[in-house]
């Protein structure tokens, strides 16, 4: 009695974790999406590019980031998020307040930001950013 309770748990425990957790994608999307803010605040978006930008944005990304060297942001807000966990996807929506070294004038663009979750046994199941970053004009 005892090993069969043991084997149903074991099979139990086999059949969910070969199940898609959509809890455990939405974590990671948080995980990632927060990051991905984080560094933009902190002028790490190359930092960001090598971590989360897809294969066919990453050359756009990293130009884009190194552009932006002499970017000081001053405020970034998220005002929307969006995602799908079904389709794995997910659009975020962001104010940067920022400014070009030397003027210290302030500006705001609004960028749009789009990720989607990719499974893959080799590099692990994350999501990646589709979208290069906004260009600060």
């Amino acid at each position: 009695m005892n090993v069969r309770r043991t084997l149903s748990l074991l099979l139990l425990a086999l059949v969910l974790a070969g199940c898609r957790n959509p809890y455990l994608i939405a974590q990671r999307f948080e995980d990632s999406s927060r990051e991905h803010n984080r560094l933009m605040r902190w002028q790490g978006l190359e930092q960001s590019c090598v971590i989360f930008a897809g294969d066919q944005v990453k050359d756009a990304c990293l130009e884009r980031a190194r552009a932006a060297k002499d970017v000081s942001v001053a405020d970034y807000r998220v005002t929307s998020t969006e995602l799908d966990v079904d389709k794995g996807t997910a659009t975020v929506r962001v104010e940067v307040d920022y400014f070009i070294l030397p003027s210290t004038r302030l500006k705001t663009l609004v960028d749009e930001q789009q990720w989607h979750y990719v499974e893959d046994g080799e590099k692990g199941n994350r999501w990646f950013l589709a979208t290069p970053p906004p260009e600060f004009r």
